[in-house]
């Protein structure tokens, strides 16, 4: 058994306390001494001691022990009761003794912390069954007026352990379901979370690799329609375009079966971060960046999309500042915001761009699926969000190929140069100016 923690060491001492104060001697011990008084006080201590300590692994056998303890003396009770009509003498209700307030403690803790409430509902089930049957077959047996113990021991002691051990245990048991059920829905807003993240990013990953295969079949159209080639090799060069078209319109289906219930991304899929905050302060906030707004990278700026949302939700109006800190082996993204103020008006709105409810937890699954690291939580009054991602080549890349003139695409330039043999202006393939626009059409068309 490991060492007892300071919270138990109070608890032990403030139910130690009616045993001390107040210590009671059973009923059938006589005399009633100062010695018998002693030894009674030290035996509830030792019994509430052990209890408490023996709680921690098994809750209901110590909460059972001191329930069974507490029935040693019922003469004393928190109110009298008496049947009406009946010519019973009065009884005792919720027996009050040296052991009531342990009793109401750790059966309340036993329904807390007990994995399994059937072992406990069986051991009231019994208590309570062997009290009816006792009080019954004395009440039978007894003729007229049941025997004494009726209501001088049973009858007390069956209402100990309905009000001091089955009704705390019931809002122990309680209180445990609440927690589970709170407990539930939290990871299952995260779960939601980390999915519709994970589906953001097969969208980001549609995007890329989506433009890769229509360069692909750029390449492929133009070696197509090359007259320097041979029959054989642009036949070869029509089937590989023909299999990058089709491979794109598979992924374009499967992408959209996976994320069927999130809608497209209403934003650019190559914005920069100063894109975004700008778009913040268009929509009325007051948003500050320091350092690379030029910064592509898709996690980064979902981070700072995301925050810029939050701080419009949760603090609005007040100022918002973006960071973004660029080292040589990663790059941090910082969002802080101060406590907002109640004179402070709501803007126009948040930073637009779908934020889906993803809040922090996605934002936290989604850093940690590109090899960063997410912090989030209170700061100088306010809430700062930091994000360290390693840098990658996509996000040194301040111009994607999304953006680039179409004479810049990758492929253009080899079609797109002028062949010194070629009165014309064609270029090594031998095409035009008009030749080349057709090709670009189809690999727009396979897109």
């Amino acid at each position: 058994m490991s060492r007892p923690d300071r919270r138990e060491l109070v608890t032990i001492l403030l139910l130690c306390l009616p045993a001390v104060l107040a210590p009671t001697l059973p009923a059938w011990w006589e005399p009633a001494t100062a010695w018998a008084r002693l030894w009674t006080t030290a035996a509830e201590v030792i019994v509430i001691c052990a209890a408490v300590l023996a709680s921690r692994r098994a809750p209901v056998l110590p909460m059972l022990a001191v329930l069974v303890a507490g029935t040693w003396n019922v003469s004393e009770g928190a109110a009298s009761f008496q049947f009406w009509g009946l010519d019973l003498p009065s009884f005792k209700v919720l027996p009050l003794n040296g052991l009531t307030l342990a009793v109401i403690v750790l059966s309340h803790r036993a329904g807390r912390r007990a994995p399994d409430p059937r072992p406990a509902l069986r051991a009231f089930a019994a208590l309570l069954g062997t009290g009816a049957a006792a009080v019954l077959a004395l009440s039978l047996l007894g003729g007229p007026r049941p025997a004494p113990a009726v209501t001088a021991f049973w009858l007390p002691a069956l209402s100990g352990v309905l009000l001091s051990g089955l009704l705390p245990w019931s809002v122990g048991l309680l209180f445990r379901q609440r927690a589970e059920q709170r407990l539930r829905e939290r990871r299952l807003a995260a779960g939601q979370a980390r999915l519709r993240e994970r589906n953001r990013i097969t969208q980001d990953m549609h995007d890329s690799i989506g433009h890769d295969l229509a360069l692909i079949a750029l390449r492929a159209a133009a070696l197509e329609m090359a007259p320097d080639l041979p029959v054989r090799h642009r036949r070869a060069a029509g089937e590989l375009r023909e299999a990058a078209a089709d491979t794109t319109e598979r992924l374009h289906r499967i992408i959209g079966v996976l994320r069927e219930d999130d809608p497209a991304p209403l934003t650019p899929s190559e914005e920069s971060v100063s894109d975004v905050v700008e778009r913040a302060v268009a929509s009325g906030m007051r948003v500050e960046l320091r350092g690379d707004g030029s910064l592509r990278d898709p996690t980064a700026r979902r981070v700072v999309q995301e925050s810029l949302t939050n701080a419009a939700k949760h603090a609005p109006g007040a100022p918002v500042t973006v960071e973004v800190l660029g080292g040589p082996a990663e790059v941090t993204v910082e969002v802080t915001n101060p406590a907002p103020r109640a004179t402070m008006g709501r803007p126009r709105g948040g930073p637009s761009g779908p934020s889906g409810g993803m809040g922090l937890a996605g934002l936290r699954e989604r850093v940690r699926l590109a090899g960063g690291v997410f912090e989030a939580g209170p700061w100088n009054g306010g809430f700062r969000v930091t994000a360290r991602l390693p840098r990658t080549e996509r996000s040194d890349a301040e111009r994607s190929d999304a953006e680039r003139p179409r004479a810049e695409r990758p492929g253009a330039e080899a079609t797109r140069e002028e062949d010194p043999r070629s009165p014309g202006g064609t270029g090594e393939t031998g095409e035009t100016e008009e030749d080349m626009d057709v090709n670009m059409d189809v690999a727009d068309g396979v897109r």
